[in-house]
Protein backbone atom coordinates (compact mmCIF):
# COMPACT_ATOMS: atom_id res chain seq x y z
CA UNK A 1 0.00 0.00 0.00
CA UNK A 2 1.24 3.63 -0.81
CA UNK A 3 1.79 6.52 1.15
CA UNK A 4 0.58 4.65 4.24
CA UNK A 5 -3.22 4.09 3.22
CA UNK A 6 -4.76 1.07 4.07
CA UNK A 7 -5.75 0.93 0.04
CA UNK A 8 -4.13 0.91 -2.96
CA UNK A 9 -4.89 2.22 -6.56
CA UNK A 10 -4.62 0.60 -9.75
CA UNK A 11 -5.06 1.69 -13.60
CA UNK A 12 -8.01 -0.30 -15.64
CA UNK A 13 -8.54 0.87 -18.93
CA UNK A 14 -9.84 4.52 -18.86
CA UNK A 15 -10.94 3.51 -14.98
CA UNK A 16 -9.20 3.05 -12.13
CA UNK A 17 -9.38 0.39 -9.13
CA UNK A 18 -9.15 0.52 -5.72
CA UNK A 19 -8.28 -2.63 -3.70
CA UNK A 20 -7.65 -3.24 0.23
CA UNK A 21 -6.58 -6.33 2.20
CA UNK A 22 -7.84 -6.50 6.24
CA UNK A 23 -8.21 -8.29 9.17
CA UNK A 24 -12.16 -7.81 9.49
CA UNK A 25 -14.56 -7.26 6.30
CA UNK A 26 -15.64 -4.24 8.34
CA UNK A 27 -12.82 -2.28 8.09
CA UNK A 28 -12.41 -3.65 4.30
CA UNK A 29 -15.34 -1.87 3.41
CA UNK A 30 -14.28 1.44 5.29
CA UNK A 31 -10.85 1.31 3.50
CA UNK A 32 -12.44 0.74 0.10
CA UNK A 33 -14.78 3.66 0.74
CA UNK A 34 -11.72 6.17 2.00
CA UNK A 35 -10.32 5.50 -1.14
CA UNK A 36 -13.12 6.67 -3.38
CA UNK A 37 -13.62 9.46 -1.31
CA UNK A 38 -9.84 10.39 -1.86
CA UNK A 39 -10.94 9.96 -6.06
CA UNK A 40 -13.55 12.24 -5.21
CA UNK A 41 -12.08 15.03 -2.56
CA UNK A 42 -8.16 14.34 -3.12
CA UNK A 43 -6.15 16.09 -0.02
CA UNK A 44 -9.38 18.15 1.56
CA UNK A 45 -9.29 18.37 5.13
CA UNK A 46 -12.87 17.28 5.86
CA UNK A 47 -14.35 17.30 9.32
CA UNK A 48 -17.51 14.61 10.75
CA UNK A 49 -20.22 17.41 10.85
CA UNK A 50 -23.03 15.19 10.12
CA UNK A 51 -23.92 11.92 10.40
CA UNK A 52 -26.13 9.39 8.76
CA UNK A 53 -27.49 5.81 9.58
CA UNK A 54 -27.07 3.32 7.20
CA UNK A 55 -28.37 -0.01 6.52
CA UNK A 56 -27.93 -2.56 3.53
CA UNK A 57 -28.29 -5.90 2.56
CA UNK A 58 -27.31 -8.07 -0.43
CA UNK A 59 -27.18 -11.66 -1.64
CA UNK A 60 -23.20 -12.20 -0.84
CA UNK A 61 -20.14 -10.01 0.02
CA UNK A 62 -19.39 -8.31 -3.50
CA UNK A 63 -22.94 -7.24 -3.94
CA UNK A 64 -22.96 -5.85 -0.39
CA UNK A 65 -19.57 -4.17 -1.41
CA UNK A 66 -20.99 -2.57 -4.72
CA UNK A 67 -24.41 -1.19 -2.40
CA UNK A 68 -21.91 0.30 -0.07
CA UNK A 69 -19.82 1.93 -2.26
CA UNK A 70 -22.82 2.86 -4.44
CA UNK A 71 -24.74 4.53 -1.38
CA UNK A 72 -22.09 7.06 -0.55
CA UNK A 73 -21.25 7.85 -4.46
CA UNK A 74 -24.95 8.42 -4.56
CA UNK A 75 -25.12 10.58 -1.04
CA UNK A 76 -22.00 12.86 -3.28
CA UNK A 77 -23.89 13.07 -6.33
CA UNK A 78 -26.82 14.38 -5.19
CA UNK A 79 -26.19 16.09 -2.00
CA UNK A 80 -22.33 17.06 -1.84
CA UNK A 81 -21.85 14.75 1.43
CA UNK A 82 -18.57 12.89 1.79
CA UNK A 83 -17.56 10.27 4.44
CA UNK A 84 -14.88 11.28 6.89
CA UNK A 85 -15.65 8.64 9.75
CA UNK A 86 -17.43 5.18 10.10
CA UNK A 87 -19.20 3.52 13.10
CA UNK A 88 -19.87 0.34 11.45
CA UNK A 89 -22.11 -1.88 14.54
CA UNK A 90 -22.57 -5.24 12.04
CA UNK A 91 -20.65 -6.03 8.46
CA UNK A 92 -21.57 -9.80 7.39
CA UNK A 93 -20.72 -11.14 4.02
CA UNK A 94 -25.03 -9.90 3.52
CA UNK A 95 -25.23 -6.67 5.73
CA UNK A 96 -24.48 -3.79 7.10
CA UNK A 97 -25.65 -1.50 9.30
CA UNK A 98 -24.08 1.37 11.05
CA UNK A 99 -23.41 5.38 10.72
CA UNK A 100 -21.42 7.21 8.60
CA UNK A 101 -20.16 10.95 9.57
CA UNK A 102 -19.02 13.48 7.43
CA UNK A 103 -18.80 16.74 5.87
CA UNK A 104 -20.06 18.46 2.59
CA UNK A 105 -18.22 19.23 -0.11
CA UNK A 106 -17.70 22.83 -0.29
CA UNK A 107 -15.87 24.13 -3.81
CA UNK A 108 -14.38 26.86 -1.83
CA UNK A 109 -12.60 24.54 0.80
CA UNK A 110 -12.19 21.25 -0.72
CA UNK A 111 -10.44 20.61 -3.68
CA UNK A 112 -12.01 18.21 -6.45
CA UNK A 113 -10.68 15.39 -7.51
CA UNK A 114 -11.57 12.90 -10.27
CA UNK A 115 -15.41 13.21 -11.01
CA UNK A 116 -17.00 9.46 -10.65
CA UNK A 117 -19.40 7.98 -13.07
CA UNK A 118 -20.12 5.20 -11.19
CA UNK A 119 -19.38 2.11 -9.46
CA UNK A 120 -18.87 -0.81 -11.06
CA UNK A 121 -19.35 -4.95 -11.01
CA UNK A 122 -16.31 -5.69 -13.64
CA UNK A 123 -13.40 -7.27 -11.03
CA UNK A 124 -15.34 -6.90 -8.19
CA UNK A 125 -14.10 -8.80 -5.56
CA UNK A 126 -14.41 -9.60 -1.97
CA UNK A 127 -12.64 -13.36 -0.60
CA UNK A 128 -11.54 -14.57 2.70
CA UNK A 129 -7.54 -15.83 1.95
CA UNK A 130 -5.09 -16.90 4.12
CA UNK A 131 -7.08 -15.28 7.43
CA UNK A 132 -7.35 -11.62 5.91
CA UNK A 133 -10.24 -10.42 3.68
CA UNK A 134 -9.00 -9.20 0.15
CA UNK A 135 -11.47 -6.52 -1.80
CA UNK A 136 -11.29 -4.72 -4.97
CA UNK A 137 -13.15 -2.71 -6.90
CA UNK A 138 -13.08 -0.70 -10.57
CA UNK A 139 -14.75 2.76 -10.59
CA UNK A 140 -15.32 4.51 -13.67
CA UNK A 141 -14.37 7.81 -14.04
Amino acid sequence: MAQGRPYDFFDHTADIGIRATSQTLAELFVQLAQGLTELLVEDSELKPQQSRPIQLTADGADSLLLAWLQELLFWFSTERFLPVQYALDEVTETSLRGEVRGDIFDPARDAQGREVKAITRHLLEVRRRDGMWHGQVIVDI
